[in-house]
C-alpha cells in the first residue's frame, strides 16, 4: 500500500479526518481492491466510533474467498468518498407519570438492545451503525424510525421469549408429568411386586393345600380300600356293612340351615366285582342303593360318634369314585350320585361344627375300622317298623373265594339259579321249617329218618344256605347213621354256622352214643369238617361225659360251644355238671330247685370260667345268700353276658350284693331281677351302681316293690348313665311322683330306648309329666303305659307331645280309660306325627266317634303300621270307617 493513499472520514460535526490505507496480504471474495483500512486504525482515530457508513449504508467488513471475516478486521478503501463515523445512538427514558418519551440519552444502543433481547451486542452493531450515520437535522427522524424497528424487534423478541417460556413451561410440565408417571410406574412396580409376593405366597399355600389334599386323598384311599377289602366271618356279619346317610329329599335341601334337613341311613348293594380280573371300564356292577326308603336314626349323637368317620370315608370314596387296590373300587351308580352324596358330606361337616362331642370326622388317619360287634350293634340305632324285616332288603351271599357280601334281590337272582333254590325252599316248607333267603339261614326240626334224608339231599344242591339251625325231634329215635348222613350233606354244602339240637332222645340211645369215645365219633366228625366255622351243640340232659368233647381240636373253627338241656338234677348230676362247665356257653338251669348251696358251687366255677355267656337260674331258690355268692363270682368273671335270676327271692340284701358286683363287672349286659321282692333299699343300691356301670344295657325289675322312692333313685342314675337301653319297671307301685322323677331323667338321658311302666298308678299327672319329657327326648322309642289310669286328660297330654316327637315308634295305652275324647286327641296328633308305628288302644271304652276320628287321621298318616282297637265299642260304622282308611294305606293293619 502506498503512503499517499488515505480514506477520508467525516464526523457528525462535519470534521474530516484522513486515515492512512494499508495493503492487505489477502484478497477479498467480493473482488474489492486490496487497498483497505484496518478497523483498528480507524477506531484509533475515532475512539468513540461505533460503526462506519457509506452513502448512509453500513460499511461492511471485508470477507475472504471462504466467506470469513478478514483478520484483523478491515473495511474497503473508497476513493473520493467520505465514510461517515457513527459515534452513538439515543436512549429513551420513560417517566412513570408520562408514558411519552421526553428525554433521550445517548449511550451504546447495541449494548442496550442486546440486554433487552438477551443477544450479544455485536449482533446489533451493524444495524445501529446504519441507523446513526450523521448528527444532522434528520437525526430525530432516523431515531424514530429505528426506535419503531427496535420496538418491533422487542415485541418479536418478547413473543419469541413468551413462546420459549411457554415451551419451557410445557417442557417443565412434561418433565413433571413424566416424573409423576415415573413415580406412578415405580408405585405400580412396587404394587406389582407386592402382588407378586402375595401371589407367590398364595401359590405356595396352594401347593401346600394341594399336597395336604393329596396326602388326605392317599389316606382316604387307604381307609376306603381297607373298608372294602375287610372280610368278616359269617357269624360276625349279621347285617349289611356298607351304609351311608343321604337326604330324605335332596330337591328341598336348605343350604342355609343344613342341620334342619332330614337324613336317613341307607345300605348299599355290594354287587361290584372285586377280583383282579374285573374290568375297570365295566358298567354292569356298580355300588348302588338298596331298594328301600332308608331308616330313621335314633340316639343320633352316639350313632354319629360311633359311625360318623366310617360313613364319611365311604361318602368321600363314592364322591371321588376311588379305590386303588384291585377289586376295591367304589364306583357309584347314577342313582347313588344323584341321591345327594355332597349334601350328606356337608351335613356331617356341619354336625361336627355344631357338636363338639362329634369332632374328628375329617381326621381319618386314626380310623381303625369297624369290628363285628360294631356291625351287630348298628341295628339298635335304627328305627324300624317291622322287626322281622331284613335290613335294606339285601341278601347275604358268599363268593367262590369264600367272602361274604350283601346284594340286592336282582344280583341275588343273577347269582343263584331260582329253580334249584325254589326246590330247596319247598323241602324246608314241607318239613315245617323256615328259610330266610336274605340271610341264607334255615331253621328246621326233623321228625323222622325219611324227612331227614330228603332234607339232607336238598341241602347238598342248595348254594345259598350259610346257617343251619337243626333240631332232632324228641320223638325221633335217631342213630349214628343219621349223624353220618348229616355230616355228608354238610361237607358239600355252603353251611359254615351250625346249631345242632340233639333233642331228648331215649337214655339208652344217647348212652350208647356218648358213653365211650367210639360212640360220639360221628359228632366229632361234624365238628372237624373244614368248612365249619361256628358250631353250637345242644346236648340231651342224659349225656354223662361232656368232658370228653373238650378234647376235640379243630384249627378251622372259630367257636365251639355246648349247651345242656335243663332237667331236674340231683346232687351227683350237679357235681358232674360243674366238672364240665368249661365246655358250655349256654347253661339253662331254670326251675331246677337250686338253692344257696348249689349257687355257691356254681359261683366257684364261674370265678375261673371263660366260656359261659348265658346263665338262666330263674324260678329257683338261691335267696340272698346265693345272690351274695354269685356277686362275688361276677367281680372276677369276664365272660358272662346274660344272667337271669328272676323269681329267686333275693330281696334287698341280694340286690345290695349284686350292686357291688355291678360297680366292677364289665361283661354283664342283661340282668333279670323280676319277682324278687326288691324294695326301695335294694333298688337304691342298684341305682348307685348304675351311675358308674357302663356295660349293662337291659335291667328287668318287673314285679318288685320299688315304689316312688325307688323310681326317684333310678331317675337320678338315668341322668348320668349312658349304657342302659331297656328298663322294665312294670308292676312296681309307681305313682305320679315316681313318673315325674323319671320324666326329669328322660329330658337329659340319651341312651334309654324302652321304658316299661305297665300296671302302675301314674295317673293323668304322671302322663302329663312324661309328655313333657317326650317334647325334648330323642332316644325313647318304646313306651309302655298299660293299665295306668291316665284317662282322657292323660291321653290329651300325650297327644300334644306326639305332634312334635320324632323318635317314639311304639306306644302302649292298653286299658287306660281314655274314651272317645282321648281317641279324638290322639287322632289329631296322628295327622302330623311321622314316627309312631305301633299304637295299642285296646280296652279303652272308645266308641263310634273315637273310631271315626281315628279313621280320618289314618287317611293322612303314613307311618302307623299297627293299630290295636280290640275290646272297645266302635260298632259297625266305626269298623267300616277304619276299613276304608286301610284301603289308602296298604302297610296299615287295624286289629279290631
Amino acid at each position: 500500500m502506498t503512503e499517499n493513499q488515505h480514506q477520508q472520514f467525516q464526523k457528525t460535526n462535519n470534521d474530516i479526518v484522513q486515515v492512512c490505507v494499508r495493503t492487505a496480504s489477502t484478497s477479498a471474495s467480493n473482488d474489492i481492491s486490496l487497498c483497505n483500512v484496518c478497523l483498528q486504525d480507524s477506531r484509533g482515530m475515532f475512539p468513540d466510533a461505533q460503526r462506519f457508513k457509506l452513502n448512509e449504508d453500513p460499511t461492511p467488513l471485508l470477507l475472504d474467498t471462504d466467506g470469513n471475516k478478514i483478520e484483523p478486521l478491515r473495511i474497503a478503501l473508497n476513493h473520493d468518498k467520505f465514510s461517515g463515523v457513527v459515534l452513538g445512538v439515543p436512549q429513551f427514558c420513560n417517566c412513570s407519570n408520562n408514558p411519552a418519551m421526553h428525554s433521550v440519552t445517548w449511550r451504546n444502543p447495541a449494548k442496550l438492545v442486546s440486554q433487552d433481547l438477551h443477544l450479544p451486542s455485536s449482533a446489533l452493531t451493524p444495524f445501529f451503525n446504519s441507523s446513526l450515520s450523521t448528527h444532522n437535522n434528520t437525526q430525530n427522524e432516523n431515531i424514530n424510525s429505528n426506535v419503531e424497528k427496535i420496538m418491533e424487534m422487542l415485541l418479536e423478541a418478547k413473543e419469541k421469549d413468551d413462546k420459549i417460556l411457554k415451551m419451557q413451561s410445557a417442557m417443565i410440565n412434561l418433565q413433571l408429568e413424566a416424573k409423576e408417571k415415573d413415580e406412578q410406574i415405580i408405585k405400580l412396580q412396587l404394587e406389582a411386586k407386592e402382588k407378586g409376593d402375595k401371589i407367590l405366597k398364595m401359590q405356595m399355600e396352594a401347593i401346600n393345600l394341594q399336597q395336604q389334599a393329596l396326602d388326605r386323598l392317599v389316606i382316604l384311599q387307604q381307609k376306603a380300600d381297607a373298608i372294602l377289602v375287610q372280610t368278616f366271618e359269617l357269624h360276625e356279619y349279621p347285617i349289611p356293612r356298607l351304609f351311608i346317610i343321604l337326604p330324605v329329599d335332596s330337591t328341598k335341601w336348605d343350604p342355609m340351615n343344613v342341620l334342619r334337613n332330614k337324613v336317613r341311613l341307607h345300605f348299599l348293594c355290594e354287587c361290584e366285582d372285586r377280583s383282579e380280573k374285573a374290568s375297570k371300564d365295566s358298567q354292569k356292577n356298580k355300588t348302588h342303593l338298596a331298594r328301600h326308603e332308608g331308616y330313621e336314626i335314633r340316639n343320633s349323637t352316639e350313632f354319629f360318634q360311633k359311625y360318623g368317620k366310617y360313613m364319611i370315608i365311604l361318602l368321600q370314596g363314592l364322591k371321588l369314585g376311588m379305590g386303588t387296590t384291585p377289586g376295591s373300587s367304589l364306583t357309584p351308580a347314577p342313582n347313588l350320585v344323584d341321591a345327594g352324596i355332597k349334601y350328606s358330606i356337608d351335613y356331617l361337616n356341619e354336625l361336627e361344627k355344631e357338636n363338639l362331642g362329634l369332632s374328628g370326622f375329617n381326621t381319618m388317619d386314626d380310623y381303625e375300622g369297624l369290628e363285628g360287634a360294631d356291625l351287630r350293634r348298628l341295628s339298635t340305632f335304627l328305627q324300624t317298623n317291622d322287626e322281622n324285616r331284613q335290613l335294606g332288603n339285601l341278601y347275604r351271599i358268599t363268593t367262590e373265594a369264600g367272602h361274604v357280601k350283601w346284594v340286592c334281590v336282582d344280583h341275588y337272582r343273577s347269582t343263584y339259579k331260582e329253580k334249584e333254590q325254589k326246590a330247596f325252599e319247598d323241602v324246608v316248607e314241607m318239613n315245617g321249617g323256615k328259610y330266610d333267603s336274605q340271610l341264607g339261614k334255615v331253621v328246621i326240626e326233623l321228625v323222622s329218618r325219611i324227612r331227614a334224608r330228603e332234607f339232607f339231599e336238598a341241602l347238598t344242591r342248595a348254594k345259598h344256605v350259610y346257617e343251619l339251625d337243626i333240631t332232632f325231634s324228641d320223638y325221633w329215635d335217631w342213630t349214628k347213621t343219621d349223624l353220618e348222613a348229616l355230616r355228608n350233606a354238610l361237607r358239600v354244602s355252603s353251611v359254615s354256622i351250625l346249631r345242632l339240637d340233639l333233642g331228648r332222645s331215649q337214655e339208652s340211645i344217647t348212652w350208647k352214643l356218648f358213653s365211650a369215645s367210639t360212640r360220639y365219633e360221628k359228632l366229632v366228625g361234624i365238628i372237624e369238617l373244614n368248612n365249619m366255622k361256628v358250631i353250637h351243640v345242644v346236648l340231651p340232659p342224659e349225656v354223662k361225659y361232656l368232658s370228653n368233647l373238650q378234647s376235640v381240636k379243630s384249627l378251622h373253627l372259630h367257636k365251639l360251644s355246648f349247651e345242656m338241656r335243663p332237667r331236674k338234677m340231683i346232687t351227683s348230676d350237679f357235681r358232674l355238671l360243674m366238672n364240665s362247665l368249661e365246655a358250655l356257653v349256654i347253661l339253662d338251669l331254670a326251675s331246677n330247685s337250686i338253692g344257696d348251696k348249689e349257687a355257691l358251687a356254681l359261683s366257684e366255677a364261674l370265678k375261673v370260667n371263660t366260656s359261659l355267656t348265658y346263665l338262666d337260674l330263674s324260678h329257683n331258690s338261691i335267696g340272698n345268700e346265693g345272690a351274695l355268692a354269685l356277686s362275688e363270682a361276677l367281680k372276677t368273671n369276664a365272660s358272662l353276658a346274660n344272667l337271669n335270676l328272676g323269681d329267686n327271692s333275693i330281696g334287698n340284701e341280694g340286690a345290695l350284693a349284686l350292686s357291688e358286683a355291678l360297680k366292677v363287672n364289665t361283661s354283664l349286659t342283661n340282668l333279670d331281677l323280676s319277682y324278687n321282692s326288691i324294695g326301695k333299699e335294694g333298688v337304691q343300691a342298684l341305682s348307685e351302681a348304675l351311675k358308674t356301670n357302663t356295660s349293662l344295657t337291659n335291667l328287668d325289675l318287673w314285679a318288685n316293690s320299688i315304689g316312688d322312692e325307688g323310681a326317684l333313685a333310678l331317675s337320678e342314675a338315668l341322668k348320668t348313665n349312658v349304657s342302659l337301653i331297656n328298663l322294665n319297671l312294670a308292676n312296681n307301685s309307681i305313682g305320679e311322683e315316681g313318673a315325674q322323677g323319671l320324666s326329669e331323667a328322660l329330658k337329659t338321658n340319651t341312651s334309654l330306648t324302652k321304658l316299661n311302666l305297665m300296671v302302675n298308678s301314674i295317673g293323668k299327672e304322671g302322663a302329663l309329666a312324661l309328655s313333657e319329657a317326650l317334647l325334648t327326648n330323642t332316644s325313647l322309642i318304646n313306651l309302655d303305659l298299660w293299665a295306668n289310669s291316665i284317662g282322657d286328660e292323660g291321653a290329651l297330654a300325650l297327644s300334644e307331645a306326639l305332634k312334635t316327637n320324632t323318635s317314639l315308634t311304639k306306644l302302649n295305652l292298653y286299658n287306660n280309660s281314655i274314651g272317645d275324647e282321648g281317641a279324638l286327641a290322639l287322632s289329631k296328633a296322628l295327622k302330623s306325627n311321622t314316627s309312631l308305628a305301633d299304637l295299642n288302644l285296646k280296652a279303652n271304652s272308645i266308641g263310634k266317634e273315637g273310631a271315626l276320628a281315628l279313621s280320618e287321621a289314618l287317611m293322612i298318616n303314613t307311618s302307623l303300621t299297627n293299630l290295636y282297637l280290640k275290646y272297645n265299642s266302635i260298632g259297625k260304622e266305626g269298623a267300616l270307617a277304619l276299613s276304608e282308611a286301610t284301603k289308602n294305606n296298604m302297610t296299615l293293619r287295624v286289629f279290631l
